[in-house]
Formats: C-alpha cells, sequence, structure tokens
C-alpha cells in the first residue's frame, strides 16, 4: 500500500505514534521537531467518518487520508479542528489545500509556547498565514500566531479581528506580519496584510510587514513560494531575525473605507460580539446585575459605572463603523444588558456556568494569586490554591498573594500582647473575628464592639484589619448614617463596615439605627433605597465592628442587641507616646497575619461560636443596662418566675424610684414602662385579681424583692 493510499482504520507505524510516515515527513521538512508536534497535538487520520466528523460534510474517500491540526484556545479548550487531505479537492479550479468546519467562523491557530506571550503587550508578536509556519516560528523563539488564510483575521464580512485576536493585549505590542513571499506581486495579499495592520493599529499594536525572498527557482524556471517555515529551515534564525530589522512600515489605507455605516449596526450581534472578547473560562467577565455593571477583575466582580460600559462599547463599534449615532450605540447597548444579565436570585459566591468544583464557595477565599479553599488548607491538603476565574461569581478578593509559608507576624502579635497583656481571651477573640471576616460566612449574628480610651489602639486594629481583608471590602459608615434614606447603599458587596466612632447626634433617631444594626447582623433581608436605581431588597454580607471611647447608649428594651456584641476592653493608653511607624511596619506583615486570622477562622468553625472574654464581662452587663434600664431594674428589684405577681401601679412605682436613685431625669411612662417591660421579660402575662370589690391589674410572672417596694 502507498503512503498516499492508507485505507480507512489502517494508521502504518512510524516513528510517533498516530502520524503516517508522509505525515511525519511532511512536518519535518517545515522544521517542526517531534516535540512540537506532540505538544501541538497534531496526528494523522485515515477514518473518513472522523473527518467527515470533524469538517460538517461528507468527506470523499478519494481525498485520502489528513493531517488534523487541533486548534487550542488561550484557556486550553480545543474548539475547532483543521485537516489537510492528502488529495485535496478543488473548487472553482484551485486546489483547496486545507479544509476547516462548515458553518465555524475563522479562528486563530496558537501554537504550544505561545500563549503564555499574549497577555503581554510589551513582547513582539508574529502573524502569519498556517499552522505549520507559526509552529516552526513559535518552536524558533519568535512568538507567532497561524492565520487560517490572509484573509483569516476578519470577523466574517466584517472589516474586524475575529475574537481569537481581539483578545489580545495589542495596545504597544510590536506586531510583525509575515505572509508568504508572493506578496510582493499578489495584490490581494498586499490588500489583507494592509488591512490588517490597519485594524492592528487601530488596537495601539505597532506594526511592520517583513517581506520574504522568493525561493529558488522551480522547473519552470520561475522562483518559488516561500513561507515563514521554508526561510527559517533554509536560512535559520538568525537570517530571520535580521529580517526583522529590514521590516518596513505597512502601506496607508482608508480606515473609512474599511468601515460599514452605522445603520447597517445589528445591534443584538454586535453586542453578543463585544461579550465574547470579554470572555475568560468561557464565562463573560462583564456582567448586568440588580441594576448595575460589574467587571470582574483581579479575582471579584466589582461595580463598573454605566459611562465607562458605555465608552467601551463605543470604542468597539468605532473600529467598524462609521458616524456613529447615539441611539445606534443605545441599541447596542440595550441589547448588552440583555446579553449580560446575571439572575437577580443569584447570591454571591456562587458558581456560574457548568462543571463547578466540589468546593463550597463560601469556604473559598480569593486572593491575588489565586483562590484558596480553606477547609483544604488547614487539613493539609495539597490542593488548596487554585487560579482565580470569573466562573465564580464573587464580589470580594484580598488584593495581595497568598503565602502558605509566611513568617511568623511577630510584631503584630507584639502589639496585641501590649494591647491586652494578662487578657489571652481577648486576643484570641479578635483572632477569631478576623478569620469570621475572611469568608461571606454570617451565621455567627455577632458585632465586634471595642471600648477604650484615646490613643488606646482601636484605629490600628481597624487599619490592620481593614488591610488584611482588602481595602476595597470595607466601608465605613457612622451610626447616624445607618438610618438615613441612602444610608445602607454603602455596605452592598461589602465583608466589614467600621464604625470609628459611637456617638449618636440629637437629631438621630437612634430606634432606626438599633434596628438597622439589628437586622444586618442578624442577616436578615433589607430594602435598601439607592440613588437613581431601583431599591434593592437583599441580605447584607457586611459585618459591623465598632470602635468608642465610651459605651453607646442604644437603647433597646429587649437587651437583643447587647446580645449580639462581643465587647473587647482597651484600658491602656498610648497618647503621647505613639509609635507612627507603627502601623507601617504592622502592614508589612499581611501574609503572616492573613495565616493567624486563618487559624481563628479553623478555631472558630472547630468550636462554632464565639467566647465573650471574661475580661469584659461587667462592661458588657452595663452595656445591657445602658441599652435596657428596665431589664436592669428586673435584675436589681424583681424576682422572676411563674409564681411571682405584682400589681401594675406598684411595679412602676418602683421602677420610677428606681430610677430616680439611678439619676434617670427621664423614665418612661406608665405605657412606655410596660412596653419596655414586655421587650425586656417575654413571659410576662397579665393577672385581674379583684380587691375590695374591685377588678385589679397584675403582672404575672415578676415580682419585687422587697416588701418596702410593693
Amino acid at each position: 500500500m502507498s503512503e498516499t493510499g492508507a485505507s480507512a482504520g489502517a494508521i502504518i507505524p512510524s516513528e510517533l505514534p498516530g502520524i503516517l510516515p508522509h505525515h511525519l515527513g511532511e512536518l519535518r521538512k517545515s522544521g517542526l521537531t517531534d516535540a512540537t508536534i506532540r505538544a501541538a497535538g497534531i496526528r494523522s487520520e485515515t477514518r473518513h467518518e472522523v473527518l467527515a466528523s470533524i469538517l460538517g460534510w461528507k468527506y470523499r474517500p478519494s481525498m485520502g487520508a489528513a493531517i488534523v491540526y487541533p486548534y487550542i484556545d488561550a484557556n486550553g479548550v480545543n474548539g475547532y479542528t483543521r485537516i489537510k487531505p492528502d488529495r485535496p479537492r478543488k473548487r472553482a479550479g484551485k486546489v483547496v489545500r486545507y479544509e476547516s468546519p462548515k458553518g465555524q467562523p475563522n479562528r486563530a491557530y496558537l501554537p504550544p509556547g505561545v500563549t503564555s506571550t499574549l497577555p503581554d503587550p510589551t513582547a513582539r508578536l508574529f502573524l502569519t498565514e498556517g499552522e505549520k509556519k507559526a509552529g516552526k516560528a513559535t518552536q524558533e523563539g519568535f512568538s507567532c500566531v497561524g492565520l487560517v488564510g490572509v484573509w483569516g483575521y476578519k470577523a466574517g464580512k466584517r472589516e474586524a479581528l475575529i475574537p481569537d485576536l481581539e483578545a489580545i493585549a495589542w495596545n504597544g505590542r510590536p506586531v510583525y506580519i509575515v505572509f508568504d513571499s508572493d506578496i510582493i506581486d499578489n495584490p490581494d495579499v498586499q490588500n489583507a496584510a494592509a488591512r490588517l495592520a490597519a485594524l492592528l493599529t487601530q488596537h495601539g499594536a505597532k506594526v511592520k510587514i517583513i517581506y520574504l525572498p522568493a525561493g529558488p527557482a522551480g522547473a519552470d524556471g520561475k522562483p518559488t513560494k516561500m513561507g515563514l517555515d521554508d526561510y527559517l529551515v533554509a536560512h535559520g534564525p538568525a537570517a530571520f531575525e535580521a529580517l526583522t530589522r529590514e521590516a518596513q512600515e505597512p502601506p496607508e489605507v482608508d480606515t473609512v473605507e474599511m468601515k460599514a455605516p452605522a445603520g447597517e449596526i445589528d445591534a443584538v450581534p454586535e453586542a453578543a460580539g463585544f461579550l465574547t472578547l470579554t470572555e475568560r473560562d468561557k464565562v463573560p467577565r462583564l456582567r448586568f446585575w440588580r441594576g448595575t455593571w460589574l467587571w470582574w477583575q483581579n479575582g471579584a466582580y466589582r461595580e463598573m459605572p454605566p459611562s465607562e460600559v458605555r465608552g467601551r462599547l463605543v470604542d468597539y463599534l468605532d473600529r467598524n463603523y462609521f458616524k456613529l449615532t447615539k441611539s445606534a450605540v443605545s441599541n447596542v447597548f440595550d441589547g448588552l444588558q440583555a446579553k449580560a444579565r446575571l439572575s437577580y436570585h443569584i447570591d454571591p459566591p456562587a458558581w456560574l456556568g457548568d462543571g463547578a468544583p466540589a468546593w463550597d464557595p463560601t469556604d473559598v477565599l480569593i486572593c491575588r494569586n489565586g483562590m484558596v479553599h480553606l477547609p483544604s488548607l488547614v487539613s493539609g491538603k495539597p490542593d488548596f490554591l487554585r487560579p482565580a476565574t470569573p466562573r465564580l461569581f464573587a464580589q470580594v478578593a484580598l488584593d495581595y498573594d497568598f503565602q502558605a509559608d509566611a513568617p511568623r507576624p511577630d510584631a503584630w502579635l507584639r502589639f496585641l500582647s501590649e494591647l491586652w497583656p494578662d487578657d489571652a481571651g481577648s486576643v484570641s477573640a479578635l483572632q477569631e473575628w478576623a478569620g469570621y471576616l475572611l469568608t461571606p460566612d454570617t451565621r455567627q449574628q455577632k458585632i465586634l464592639l471595642t471600648i477604650g480610651p484615646r490613643r488606646s489602639g482601636k484605629g490600628t486594629i481597624g487599619r490592620v484589619l481593614r488591610a488584611t481583608i482588602g481595602r476595597e471590602n470595607v466601608c465605613g459608615p457612622t451610626l447616624a448614617s445607618l438610618s438615613t434614606n441612602f444610608g445602607l447603599w454603602p455596605l452592598i458587596g461589602k465583608s466589614l463596615a467600621i464604625v470609628s466612632d459611637a456617638r449618636l447626634g440629637g437629631r438621630t433617631d437612634s430606634q432606626i439605627v438599633v434596628e438597622r444594626l439589628l437586622s444586618i447582623s442578624g442577616e436578615d433581608c433589607l430594602t435598601i433605597d439607592r440613588k437613581n436605581l431601583p431599591p434593592l431588597t437583599v441580605k447584607l454580607p457586611t459585618r459591623l465592628m465598632i470602635f468608642t471611647n465610651e459605651l453607646p447608649r442604644l437603647g433597646d428594651s429587649s437587651g437583643a442587641l447587647a446580645g449580639r456584641m462581643i465587647l473587647l476592653r482597651l484600658s491602656t493608653s498610648f497618647y503621647g507616646r505613639e509609635d507612627a511607624g507603627l502601623t507601617d511596619r504592622l502592614l508589612a506583615e499581611l501574609p503572616g497575619i492573613l495565616l493567624w486570622a486563618i487559624d481563628g477562622w479553623r478555631r472558630l468553625r472547630e468550636r462554632g461560636r464565639f467566647v465573650q472574654p471574661t475580661a469584659a464581662d461587667e462592661m458588657l452587663a452595663e452595656l445591657h443596662d445602658l441599652a435596657s434600664p428596665v431589664g436592669a431594674f428586673l435584675r436589681e428589684r424583681c424576682n422572676i418566675g411563674p409564681e411571682y405577681e405584682v400589681q401594675r401601679g406598684d411595679l412602676y412605682e418602683a421602677y420610677t424610684a428606681w430610677a430616680q436613685e439611678h439619676g434617670r431625669r427621664h423614665a418612661e411612662d406608665e405605657v412606655g414602662f410596660g412596653r419596655a417591660l414586655r421587650a425586656a421579660l417575654p413571659s410576662v402575662g397579665t393577672v385581674k385579681h379583684r380587691i375590695d370589690g374591685e377588678q385589679a391589674r397584675f403582672y404575672g410572672g415578676v415580682g419585687l424583692k422587697n416588701a418596702a417596694w410593693k
């Protein structure tokens, strides 16, 4: 059997498995090494039904076997394949040497080793026609992208780059177009090179054209056509490097002639094309969600102003159309909003698309160098760090690298020991709080309240924790702002809200503040007003951390708010002996502080709850009394139990006397006292008795300790 007449299903053994000897000879003739051939996945195929499946049409057996070139995109996915038959067909009198899948748009061929250079616009890039030429050039150190032909850069009939090329970072990049040597005499090839150069220049590339010399004369006495692979084989890399220094500026092209009128814009396909350019891991990085635009960058989806999205869309359309109008752009913008939409009901963090990892997204910590699965990390599993991906819909990411071997944060630990020299419980509570902030898990429903004199370290703690969990993930409201119309808006998508001063002005409605603190910490859904946007009803992922010099007066008769607090007490003031360089030294230890926080996360997760430091127990009791004076009165002057009763008026008289003793000028009226009593003691009931023939009302479940108070 001849080499070109291999029958279906019969692969003739060669030096490389899966490659027919004559195919291997052809590839080697182009200068491809066996290592490059293997890395590129190039193979032979004799089964006509397989070739037909690749192409999407009936492959004629008379065309023989074929070389198969799989196209691997920048994400390592093969979604396109071209073949080179042994006996090619003719179309319109011309030989069709390579066959592409029917109905599929042009793709760019990325040979092994070129993908890593695509995001770097300082790295030079070569563009040529064909897979073998691009593979040979890249193999020799000239990063090269192959086109399916000189016009293979075009997206259909439009004068625009195909998505594979659009996705490359062009701005400022040195680019060389290297077509076959017939460019000298072929106006069509010259036109293709000039128009490709014009498009790349619009993208900011610095484009030049390399003109290859023709090969030696053939049997007909005419010079043979030479491709990039032929030149490298015949003359070597050094000679080609010399040619790059002789590259010429591309001829000028009237870019307006390359564009179509704006009236021809088809809004939805253009929107889809624009969105495709943002894809990574087959997921768009641009999303429209709950009325806002989000852009995935550095591991997280951050809000992008509509003006920025519209501006990028205008730049995209301006490359292909002239006389853009506001209405034309708006039509595409509306189509983009529809195409980029993400379901309102998706709550971050969540995996997008099919084949999501087994990791619970709430256990993933996103750092600058990848995603850390905390359970895998703390359990010692090796596969705890993976590359960040827009497939994880998250709005929180750290702005520094995770370092598993980061040194111990000695300066930070020394600082904490100075704040609490004899109080390991407070240090442990702060460590667990730092770990609590690393993930979106808010099930502990706690607020951290830190009380201490001026210059006692509160601000330093806040700055370090803000940097540890990422500055973009933190907001800084005041208690007063929480009661305003748009006061909750800044908390959307934030891990932490730091309230640096817990004092309230006389005009602030403290009851609204208490209600919102309870709702946020209690994981309740809140309807949040947003300026010039529809209201949003969501559960905020925000944890609250409050710093104050004195116990805040936040009235809450039920005591629920005080029960939500983890209270840390600072007693030493460093006023007059501040260390101005302390914060900088502490922030230099961020990777180590992160490991310290992760250890706190582990401990909190194992125990399942926070432990209130005993050093602040007395102050916590005072906080309860400030929030609920009626509750304090009950503890001091009353017995609680189903066997106790007291006449309503007598209990109120006892309360007003107690309030005067404690310096309270404005005690509740009797109705307000009853409401506060039921909030502080939900088990209290109403009992009716007749005294001297008249009905009297008693509180059941509570009684006065001392008969003198009856």
